[in-house]
């Protein structure tokens, strides 16, 4: 492995998107298993492993204590999932939705806690840790932005970061509202105030239409 494999960019961004942040590990997945989910596909608990996703990407959900499910983020390419729930035994609190079709390599769940596998390979360690820390400093940042900012700010924000990204993410309106905590009739009208000013069209599981990114990123403000 490469000296710096496992550190971030100085300038990595805190976003609803994650991805490339686990470049290092496609360095063992030998040691993996390799695995295909269709579009649409839902895995309603901890997975029996490791996810290191290939390419494609997934939304990661949290049920709430009430039942409701909840987006917290989004993966691609070249980032673990489920790192966590296999860490700590976490089951039936966690659900995965592929949104494209998506090949993820499978790590054992056993082999994160494997004392040996840590000494072999200790970047991947350092790389597991920072990760863990990025997602944490993200979810601050979520929960600082769920009551500081307006409607529109905040479908803004999701609408330009997945604009953003290499993957191509399209969502319904109701994955907005899952997202955010917001009623469907709002998100509805922020979606109808930018269509009018032109800045978007539509936003469906099946398109994603963004006509104006520079309009649409002054009103997000990420």
């Amino acid at each position: 492995m490469g000296e710096n494999n496992y550190n971030f960019s100085e300038n990595q961004k805190v976003s609803i998107v994650i991805e490339g942040m686990n470049t290092c590990w496609k360095d063992i997945v030998h040691l993996a298993t390799l695995h295909s989910f269709t579009k649409g596909q839902v895995v309603d608990q901890a997975a029996d492993g490791v996810y290191l996703i290939k390419e494609g990407c997934l939304s990661y959900s949290c049920y709430l204590d009430s039942g409701e499910k909840r987006i917290l983020y989004f993966v691609g390419h070249d980032s673990l999932c489920n790192e966590a729930g296999c860490m700590i035994q976490l089951k039936d609190r966690v659900s995965f939705e592929f949104l494209a079709d998506t090949q993820v390599y499978t790590f054992p769940p056993n082999q994160f806690m494997d004392v040996d596998f840590v000494r072999s390979y200790p970047e991947l360690s350092i790389n597991l840790s920072q990760y863990i820390i990025f997602k944490r400093i993200y979810l601050s940042h979520f929960v600082a932005n769920l009551s500081n900012n307006k409607p529109i700010t905040r479908v803004a924000e999701i609408l330009f970061q997945l604009y953003e990204s290499e993957n191509a993410i399209t969502i319904s309106q109701l994955d907005i509202g899952n997202f955010l905590g917001l009623h469907l009739m709002t998100v509805s009208r922020a979606l109808s105030q930018l269509r009018d000013e032109n800045i978007i069209g539509k936003i469906s599981k099946n398109k994603f239409e963004i006509f104006d990114p520079e309009r649409l990123a002054e009103y997000a403000t990420w």
